[in-house]
């Protein structure tokens, strides 16, 4: 229907009416085929113009029209083979030019760069071809929309990146010829399968070109690639324009038209991604080479250096990039590789984000390079002789006593051994390259582990040797577990795997036997006597924390316990104490460690001391209070005045007790134990006093005839022991007493009383003359004479006690002694028969007592459980208790066979690993 609407008449009239007509549909007409030919032919001049850059005197529009009216005049076909077939011949002329080219250099061979003009020419090639598919592909968009679905088709773009691969990338080298055929224009000799590069007949302009690109990859990594940024950005675009190639597979699409009518799917050739085939494959397996032969050469002296010998890396080049040039590699060191290894792959990462590599490949590249330089040589860079981890570790771990401030390279801090921070950064720096392969950490691991157990095992034989004290290997244990530490913290990033290791290797060679458990406790012994006297509050904690983390190691804690709780009697019966505040401090540590059972008689011991002490005031003022104090006869001994005494009352159980008899003591010293004993009793009821001689304390005041040409009369007051008073008292009577003699009249042990003699026989305090020479005792007829030219020239003198080696003739060493007050004093157990410092066998008093708690253990479980068998037994027990020891599964075997025979526990009758508990 129209409308139609005349003008107005002349003279001004009115206008006429207007007027309507309806007009027929215009009759449909099919367009004929010499009709669509010639409307195709303008399309095909059009991409002529297209493709020789003169688009700006088309219509598009024009052009889009025509496209569509093919298609809706049912001539999609002979549209869409146009198209590619003038795709191809265009693309035919331009793959001819580039292989004259690839020609033309590979007979040149000049070099100076020329070798890349047919990478530049066809990263141009590509460029305009990208540009051309554009505009094609906008003009047959209807086309893309209809007819390539229906048809199953490829759409216009990737019609002609698919071209693009078979008629340039895959053209052969043996066909330079522009003349276009239907075989030669779809590349009918690369449509057979994979081509096999060293088949000269097969090459192709995409193999050749995709050498040139490996080439100049390995010239980058020599670092002989000329104009790099520029060469770089050349490679780029070649590999983005492989990847675009890659999506132009054969995937569903119907190419029989392409093919000229060959039935059946595409060859298979056509379904590999031509990036994958033609350059990542032949890329990573070089670098695979190419690192492999470096890392080589490097760690042995068969490589070779091409060039200049100065060259970073040894850089594997084909036969145009040798030249000829070549000398025998020196020997690196492992840092020195480490560093290159580190440097070789920080390259390579830059490299792929300078090459826009896909991250697929980026992956593998790097796995790659980093197996051949990371793991494929870890056991070799640990092991190195001279430079390897473990030589490192070991100028770590016997680092110099004194330290120079960081910038010398050794740090050290007050109580904290010395680190040495250059060889910390090598040792972090060879962990951060063997963290790029987190399997070959465990060379590292392994390392680090076996150097704790060497130093600490060396360490336990200077305590079989006796070479060195039981405190010098405790310092030793602290001084190597913090420079492990350190290399844990700062070199190896504090990963928990190796400080587990770290903590496994301590309790290898600490747990071997007892020794540790018994050094610990004479360290901690030392400490508090003396090594914490006058230090502030931050100091002790940090000392205690310390010997904590020793402790932590322990699996004889049991043993510990018994060692630190024989050492904590003598502190505080003698009053040996640096500081109480320690004291309590390093008690509490323990009972945050093991739990309050642990500690409970240590506890018990300090409430004894307080008890004491009050006990001891209220005695005192009990006797000022006396009216008419009784006298007795045996004070005569000390001119008739009474021996003052102060006693130590004691609970038997929280104490170390052993059963050694009282020593025959002075009269006055027993009158005035009678005295405090009549008196306590009758306080309280019930109670009963064991007096124990052997680590009482004693002040005697010796008087002595005055010196040469002076009158008055020397006095020294002598602080000694019990048993060293008991021996001096005897001397009132006679100047001279053999050894036999003095054991009669005292009854003290052999043992002893040889010690306490030695030690009142020392060339620095000469109290008795020994009849015989040495350091020794000759027998029970040897002559002790009282010395009364004695002298010192202290008024108050402190006789210490030798050691028990020492009494028997071996080398003289003094150890402390306690100075009491009182003439005698009388105290609680104090040491465990079997204690004996620097043992390494467990004490016979604590087997029994891990009989007793294993046994108690195991009728608990049981009469919880009622029925268990016997690893899951052996597995609670050993919970139970791994707090104080760890129990072995023959020892609770044969505890659990005890019970059975005491009729506690029965073996069920049909299975004999069961056993049940007997109420």
């Amino acid at each position: 229907m129209s409308y139609h609407r005349q003008g107005a008449g002349g003279g001004g009239g009115p206008n006429p009416p207007r007027k309507f007509t309806i007009k027929p549909f215009r009759s449909y007409t099919q367009m004929d085929d010499a009709s669509a030919h010639q409307t195709f032919a303008s399309l095909a001049s059009a991409m002529d113009e297209i493709h020789n850059r003169n688009a700006s005197t088309l219509s598009f529009e024009e052009l889009y029209r025509n496209a569509y009216n093919l298609v809706l005049h049912k001539h999609g076909g002979l549209l869409y083979d146009g198209v590619q077939e003038r795709l191809g011949e265009h693309l035919r002329r331009s793959g001819g030019r580039l292989v004259r080219l690839a020609r033309e250099e590979n007979a040149a061979s000049g070099g100076g760069g020329a070798e890349y003009r047919l990478l530049e020419e066809m990263a141009h090639t590509w460029r305009e071809h990208r540009i051309t598919m554009v505009m094609v592909r906008d003009i047959f968009m209807y086309m893309d929309r209809t007819y390539v679905p229906q048809h199953r088709k490829r759409p216009v773009y990737d019609l002609g990146l698919w071209l693009f691969r078979r008629v340039v990338w895959e053209r052969s080298m043996d066909d330079d010829s522009d003349d276009v055929d239907d075989n030669a224009m779809m590349g009918d000799s690369a449509a057979a399968g994979p081509l096999l590069k060293s088949d000269e007949h097969a090459k192709t302009l995409g193999t050749v070109a995709a050498a040139l690109l490996l080439r100049a990859v390995r010239q980058d990594r020599a670092g002989r690639l000329e104009d790099a940024p520029q060469r770089t950005a050349l490679l780029r675009d070649l590999i983005h324009m492989l990847l675009e190639l890659a999506h132009a597979t054969a995937g569903q699409f119907d190419d029989r038209s392409v093919r000229r009518g060959a039935a059946g799917p595409a060859p298979a050739a056509d379904n590999v991604p031509v990036y994958e085939r033609d350059f990542e494959e032949a890329f990573l397996g070089e670098s695979q080479d190419f690192y492999r032969v470096e890392s080589t050469s490097r760690l042995s002296h068969a490589g070779s250096l091409g060039g200049d010998a100065s060259a970073a890396a040894i850089s594997r080049t084909d036969d145009n990039d040798d030249d000829g040039a070549s000398k025998p590699s020196a020997k690196y060191s492992a840092m020195e590789y480490v560093r290159s290894a580190q440097s070789r792959l920080e390259e390579e990462r830059a490299r792929c984000v300078a090459l826009d590599l896909p991250a697929q490949t980026r992956a593998s590249l790097m796995r790659i390079a980093e197996t051949e330089l990371v793991e494929r040589h870890a056991r070799t860079l640990v092991e190195m002789e001279g430079s390897g981890f473990s030589c490192l570790l070991k100028v770590v771990a016997g680092s110099p006593a004194a330290a120079t401030n960081r910038a010398g390279g050794l740090e050290s801090r007050e109580g904290t051994a010395v680190v040495d921070r250059d060889r910390l950064r090598d040792l972090a720096a060879m962990h951060d390259l063997f963290a790029r392969v987190p399997s070959s950490l465990n060379h590292l691991r392994d390392a680090l582990s076996e150097r704790i157990r060497l130093d600490g095992r060396a360490l336990v034989r200077d305590q079989e040797t006796n070479a060195a004290p039981p405190a010098a290997f405790v310092k030793g244990v602290l001084d190597l577990r913090e420079r492990f530490a350190a290399v844990v913290d700062e070199a190896m990033n504090g990963e928990k795997k190796a400080r587990k290791r770290v903590r496994e290797a301590f309790e290898d060679f600490l747990n071997a036997d007892a020794r540790a458990a018994n050094c610990l406790a004479v360290y901690v012994d030392e400490l508090l006597r003396t090594g914490l006297r006058g230090a502030d509050e931050r100091r002790v904690s940090r000392e205690l924390d310390r010997a904590i983390v020793i402790f932590r190691y322990l699996a004889d804690k049991d043993v510990f316990e018994a060692y630190y709780k024989n050492h904590l009697a003598k502190r505080l019966l003698g009053n040996k104490s640096g500081s109480e505040e320690a004291e309590r401090a390093m008690v509490s540590l323990l009972k945050a460690e093991c739990g309050y059972q642990f500690t409970s008689k240590l506890e018990g011991m300090f409430n004894d001391m307080r008890i004491s002490k009050e006990t001891a005031e209220r005695y005192r003022g009990h006797k000022k209070g006396l009216v008419d104090p009784s006298t007795d006869a045996r004070d005569a001994e000390n001119g008739g005045k009474p021996v003052d005494v102060e006693v130590s009352v004691l609970s038997n159980s929280h104490w170390p007790s052993q059963n050694v008899r009282p020593c025959l003591l002075p009269g006055a010293v027993r009158a005035a134990m009678d005295r405090f004993q009549k008196y306590y009793l009758a306080t309280y009821t019930g109670r009963k006093l064991s007096w124990q001689t052997s680590t009482g304390s004693a002040e005697v005041r010796a008087n002595l005839p005055p010196a040469n040409g002076s009158s008055k009369p020397r006095r020294h007051d002598l602080s000694v022991t019990t048993y060293q008073m008991c021996i001096l008292v005897l001397f009132n009577a006679r100047d001279t007493l053999t050894l036999q003699q003095i054991r009669e009249a005292t009854q003290i042990p052999n043992d002893e009383l040889r010690r306490h003699l030695v030690s009142l026989c020392t060339p620095k305090h000469r109290i008795l003359r020994k009849g015989s020479k040495g350091k020794g005792i000759a027998g029970d007829d040897d002559t002790f004479t009282y010395n009364a030219e004695y002298a010192s020239k202290m008024t108050r003198v402190r006789v210490p006690l030798v050691s028990m080696r020492d009494a028997h003739g071996g080398s003289a060493a003094a150890a402390g002694a306690a100075a009491g007050e009182g003439s005698a004093a009388a105290a609680a157990p104090a040491a465990s028969r079997g204690l004996v410092d620097g043992s390494a066998a467990v004490p016979v008093a604590v087997e029994e007592d891990r009989r007793h708690l294993l046994e108690a253990a195991v009728v608990r479980i049981m009469k919880a459980r009622k029925t268990l068998n016997h690893n899951d037994l052996v597995a609670e027990v050993t919970r139970q208790l791994s707090g104080r020891f760890v129990p072995p599964p023959q020892f609770v075997k044969k505890r659990v066979e005890s019970l059975i025979e005491r009729e506690y526990l029965e073996r069920d009758e049909g299975d004999r690993r069961v056993y049940r508990y007997m109420a």
